[in-house]
């Protein structure tokens, strides 16, 4: 700990502040993992008061980090600081994780083959922390972290969220405002606040040894908001005197208002020697003194020079190490110096860490001393970038290629630079930075092929977080500047654009696709024809031919399964959900969710569990659904790409809404629609918020007025909701006698039906057949129903003909024969927990004169959160305690944790109880 008198002064006036951290630590003591962000402006004390709260703690392990301003473009810098004291316990990790980690850190090579996903990272450092703090509780103490590498930032964000019943506390200190580069709103935040008067009378007494005066410290508590580091330089610039109030305070005060300008000052009374070695400590940043003296040797500077500096209190040295005594007095530094004096600076530098062999360091100091285009630190730029890539520090890699373009004298290659830069900052999730570099590289690429590569990633941006549409028209234009020179390339951006367009029903893009695919040459390789199909099958789609759309796309699925691809079957599966293949959308979708848990692939499976949820969905497996949705939520959030959360959240709530829980269902369908309100959520959008809108209209058919659900689903547009939906528009719409819509609904099923085949659609259209008919012709067509759903999966939809058929029999008063359908109905609700649904087969059965108690309400799982049915599941599977952390991103210690619970709320006691369990 810092025992310098300031750093005892300033937790004058603090007890509110200690306890609040105290709690943290005290949680990972009696091993429940807290975590607080620390916030205030610079100067307030938070460094201090991290360090204070530790102090003393031997029996904890604290681990310390500090984000530092010229590290921000060295990936997993401050990482590596912080686990520096615990890598020994990477041995008990498993062995691709300790591979990762290590290559993070830069212990080792990259790894050779795929790309590293950089959650996988953050994975292997929970397993690291939470392996450590096995052997003592860990407290890791972040200060600065507004100044965080990307990787370093993204990566404890997403550690510190998924903290649970490990003995870890994780406390942040970031300045305020800056919560752009350190986004945390949705942690406990500690805000601080300036000292009061009698805190800054103990403040000033203490660092001045002599009492003063109430009257003037209120004064200055005034002058400097309270704000520490202020008070304690007001005696350098203050009389005894006039801090005893014996004499007149000074007015205006000569104290400015920005407290790095009174750093400025003193350093300005420096020795030009001094002055100039504190400008290169202040450009070095890292406190290596080897370096820093070297530097300053190769530029006539005496090592003596620092005497001054240290005299005065703007540096200490401690061995190895110089320190500034507060962030601030290295910016005063680094500010106060001109512009040559910081080149000249950081070009010494990069000499002296040319001599001790720190590559990346020594190519950013010469990056920063350029001051016109180089193709030597170009180079060396670029080699920066593929060594942080291959760590999967891709921020990183992202702002050496950002810098590497500014140092390019070529107009194409400075474009080539921003693309990779643009390419890596996707990558990191810095999806506006990636738009801002794209916008800048567009200025400067005139080669087609390069075109459309920004076109590419420009469309595959705004679909993810923008407008669609203006997605749609990126890509179009830049297939038909490329087609020429490359139709694999051209058919890939038609392909995401025709299904876009598809999607929206869009017949304008439609058109325009059509006409820049005229112009492409023949397909190059047989591999390429599979792409074809997908194009070809979107636009049918689009165009009203659903027979030949869906047979094209159902072959490109089978393309896909055929090749092994895992990229190629994520999106099958996916296509697999738009031709009705539930089989397959399905198999495919759990396939690519283990795939992505087994890689640690956090990214991959930010989107393939949202489909998965989906298929869980339509097979009647609510609960699974559920469990993967909410999953979703807490990853996308941790992540810090909270529009992700859109889609499950829209699944959380239709669930929940037909489960009858109204209150959860208005509490997800109302965050979805403020995440709306606040991002363009992409091509999320839409189905997103035509989900939560189905979910509300199937409570409304459940009302005295079910005719009134057809408000809401008249409305609905997107093609999958639509026709999942179906039966519901059908039915409102007659209640509503608004038979005009009832048949065109149908029309459309019919089709839909015929062209794909499946079971559930020939359901569903035979279905909506019944609705429209009466007494026996709906008779037949239930049955009809009836007989394609036996070899269906969508269980839900089976529960509704049956109450349908069972309804229309007891209005005819055959209440004999309703009763088994009815009574059928009732079951198949109950299995999914659908009470509402439930309640309205039992009343019918009354109605019908049935009193016979059914089968009980299934409903012990519900009392699960959603964490712990996933660990549920996972454990019931087989799997051990490790395995299954590893897949959930979680500690062991924290599945042991859930699985206790869900033990005791479930009533079993031992594993093989539970594999006995149903989890659908």
């Amino acid at each position: 700990m810092d025992t310098t008198d300031a750093g005892r002064l300033e937790i004058h006036g603090r007890l509110a502040e200690e306890a609040a951290i105290a709690a943290v630590i005290e949680g990972a003591r009696a091993g429940r993992s807290a975590l607080l962000v620390v916030r205030g402006p610079p100067g307030i004390g938070k460094s201090t008061l991290l360090e204070h709260a530790v102090q003393g703690s031997s029996d904890l392990s604290v681990l310390r980090a500090r984000g530092v301003e010229s590290e921000t473009e060295l990936a997993f810098a401050a990482l590596h600081q912080l686990l520096l004291p615990v890598l020994g316990h990477a041995d008990h990790l498993p062995r691709h994780q300790r591979a990762v980690l290590r290559s993070a850190l830069g212990m080792e090579d990259s790894l050779e083959g795929p790309v590293v996903d950089r959650f996988l990272i953050a994975v292997a450092v929970l397993g690291l922390l939470a392996t450590a703090a096995e052997e003592q509780p860990v407290i890791c103490l972040v200060d600065d972290a507004h100044w965080l590498d990307h990787a370093s930032a993204a990566t404890l964000l997403f550690v510190a969220r998924r903290l649970g019943a490990e003995r870890i506390g994780f406390v942040f200190a970031a300045r305020d405002p800056d919560r752009h580069s350190f986004p945390t709103a949705d942690l406990p935040e500690l805000r601080l606040e300036g000292l009061d008067v009698d805190a800054a009378v103990a403040l000033l007494g203490e660092r001045t040894g002599r009492p003063v005066h109430h009257g003037v410290a209120r004064r200055l508590v005034e002058w400097t908001a309270g704000n520490p580091l202020a008070l304690i330089e007001l005696p350098s610039v203050l009389t005894v005197q006039q801090l005893a109030g014996e004499t007149p305070l000074p007015s205006p005060l000569p104290l400015p208002l920005n407290v790095e300008r009174l750093f400025s000052e003193r350093v300005r009374r420096l020795p030009d020697d001094a002055r100039a070695l504190l400008v290169v400590a202040a450009a070095e940043d890292t406190g290596r003194l080897g370096p820093i003296l070297a530097a300053a040797r190769s530029s006539g500077l005496p090592a003596t020079a620092l005497d001054a500096a240290e005299r005065d209190g703007l540096v200490a040295v401690r061995e190895d190490e110089l320190r500034f005594p507060h962030p601030l007095v290295r910016s005063a530094v680094y500010q106060s110096a001109t512009t040559s004096e910081r080149r000249g600076a950081h070009l010494a530098l990069s000499r002296a860490y040319r001599d001790v062999g720190d590559a990346d360091r020594r190519a950013w100091h010469a990056a920063a001393a350029a001051w016109e285009p180089d193709e030597n630190v170009v180079r060396e730029l670029e080699l920066v970038a593929a060594r942080a890539a291959g760590r999967g520090g891709f921020g990183a890699a992202g702002t050496a290629l950002a810098r590497a373009a500014e140092l390019s004298a070529d107009g194409g290659a400075r474009c080539r630079r921003l693309v990779a830069a643009a390419e890596n900052a996707w990558m990191a999730g810095q999806l506006g930075h990636a738009a801002e570099l794209l916008e800048s590289a567009r200025r400067w690429g005139s080669d087609p092929l390069l075109r459309a590569d920004i076109g590419r990633l420009r469309g595959w941006l705004q679909y993810s977080v923008g407008s669609p549409a203006a997605a749609r028209r990126i890509h179009i234009e830049a297939a038909g500047q490329v087609g020429g020179a490359d139709g694999r390339r051209a058919r890939e951006l038609l392909t995401a654009a025709a299904e876009s367009a598809w999607l929206s029903r869009d017949r304008d893009s439609g058109i325009e696709i059509r006409t820049v695919m005229s112009t492409l040459g023949p397909l190059e390789e047989a591999r390429d024809g599979p792409a074809q199909d997908l194009l070809s099958g979107f636009l049918h789609l689009l165009e009203g031919n659903t027979r030949a759309g869906v047979r094209l796309i159902a072959e490109s699925i089978r393309s896909a399964e055929r090749l092994g691809d895992g990229q190629l079957m994520a999106a099958a599966a996916q296509h697999a959900l738009y031709v009705g293949d539930d089989d397959a959308a399905l198999r495919l979708s759990r396939g690519a969710v283990a795939r992505a848990r087994a890689n640690g692939a956090v990214a991959e499976l930010l989107f393939a569990l949202p489909r998965l949820a989906h298929a869980e969905f339509l097979a009647g497996h609510w609960t699974a659904a559920a469990a993967g949705a909410a999953e979703t939520v807490r990853l996308a959030r941790g992540a810090g790409h909270e529009e992700l959360s859109a889609l499950p959240l829209a699944w959380l709530s239709l669930v929940s809404s037909l489960r009858g829980d109204d209150e959860d269902a208005d509490t997800h369908g109302t965050e979805l629609e403020s995440l709306a309100d606040g991002h363009e959520l992409g091509v999320f959008r839409a189905p997103s918020l035509e989900i939560v809108r189905w979910g509300r209209s199937t409570r409304r058919l459940l009302s005295p007025r079910p005719a009134s659900a057809l408000v809401d689903l008249e409305g609905l547009a997107h093609p999958v909701v639509t026709a999942m939906a179906t039966v519901d528009r059908v039915e409102a719409a007659v209640l509503a006698g608004d038979l005009t819509a009832a048949h065109l609904w149908s029309t459309r099923m019919e089709d839909l039906a015929e062209a794909t085949g499946a079971p559930w659609a020939l359901a569903s259209a035979a279905h909506c057949r019944g609705v429209a008919a009466d007494g026996p012709a709906a008779w037949e067509h239930f049955t009809e129903a009836l007989r394609h759903h036996d070899s269906a999966r969508r269980p839900f939809a089976r529960g509704r003909t049956l109450l349908a058929y069972g309804e229309a029999l007891r209005r005819a008063r055959k209440r004999v024969a309703a009763r088994p359908y009815l009574g059928a109905a009732m079951d198949q609700f109950q299995s999914l927990t659908a009470t509402d649904w439930a309640q309205r087969a039992r009343l019918e059965l009354r109605a019908c004169g049935e009193t016979t108690a059914r089968r009980g309400d299934p409903s012990a799982l519900l009392r699960l959160t959603s964490q712990e049915l996933q660990v549920a599941r996972f454990v019931a599977s087989g799997l051990p305690t490790r395995t299954v952390a590893a897949q959930l991103f979680l500690s062991p210690r924290t599945v042991d944790f859930h699985l206790r619970n869900v033990f005791a709320k479930l009533g079993i006691s031992s594993r093989s109880e539970l594999a006995a369990q149903s989890f659908d």
